[in-house]
């Protein structure tokens, strides 16, 4: 689910009270480090349930889009732990901006969109990103549980871990974790390919965002590039999925018409 943290102990009791019915804040992920990610600039009123997914009991299959991630070790991998080394190194402003991304999603994206992703405004656009989200998210988390990466943090003393006061040491020989694929990657390009659909003209400031935000997981010591790379690969295969999906685009258009202020 969407509204899950990274821990997977944490995302199976969520997915259990999901089902029973009970209401998921937001914000409740904040608390959790290296794993928070909030959707919007609040948490939803009290006593609102998860959104449901479109794609509920159909989504697609993780292990037709991805290979395995690189092998500890190879030359691919080698590739990737010497990226997120080199992304450790950026200015202040940057490193700022990225932290901010690990943070929160859709007001991240205002200035690309030209206008505020919020509900306040848009409930009917907020409703579709956040219904799609949940697809997304199943397929990545899918792939998160099946591969079970160790994240850079893991393997290797970093500079820096975006949440974290100080960088946690490296474990000795780790063999698990949630690094393939990133869900910040796969639920950014997913918001900017939906925002796109809604407003052709901002399509080419709301890719460079995606990337931008996907990039930020490099700079927080957070994820490897292939993880990104397998992350807007989900992205672009649901948000692809579900442009066949008669209720998606039903609410797709709801959403046209609400930012036409009809």
């Amino acid at each position: 689910m969407i509204y899950s943290c990274g821990n997977p102990g944490l995302r199976l009791a969520l997915r259990v009270w999901a089902a029973r019915g009970v209401a998921i804040a937001l914000a409740f992920c904040i608390a959790v480090p290296l794993s928070a990610q909030q959707l919007e600039a609040s948490a939803p009123p009290k006593g609102e349930t998860a959104p449901e997914p479109y794609l509920a009991g159909h989504e697609m299959d993780f292990a037709l889009l991805l290979g395995r991630p690189p092998v500890a070790g190879s030359p691919s991998d080698r590739e990737d732990v010497n990226d997120v080394a080199a992304y450790q190194d950026v200015d202040a402003a940057r490193w700022q901006s990225a932290v901010e991304d690990a943070k929160i999603l859709y007001p991240r994206f205002d200035v690309a969109f030209g206008r505020p992703v919020n509900r306040s405004t848009s409930p009917a656009m907020i409703r579709l990103l956040s219904r799609a989200l949940q697809d997304v998210s199943a397929t990545t988390f899918a792939a998160k549980d099946h591969f079970s990466r160790p994240r850079p943090y893991q393997r290797n003393q970093l500079h820096h871990v975006c949440l974290k006061d100080k960088a946690p040491e490296p474990e000795q020989n780790p063999t698990s974790g949630t690094s393939y694929p990133s869900g910040h990657s796969s639920y950014g390009w997913a918001t900017a390919l939906i925002l796109a659909r809604l407003a052709p003209d901002r399509a080419d400031a709301l890719f460079a965002r995606a990337s931008e935000y996907a990039e930020s997981r490099l700079i927080c010591g957070m994820h490897f590039p292939s993880d990104l790379t397998a992350g807007k690969i989900i992205a672009t295969a649901v948000v692809i999925r579900l442009d066949q999906d008669t209720a998606f685009a039903a609410d797709l258009e709801r959403a046209r018409k609400e930012l036409a202020g009809q």
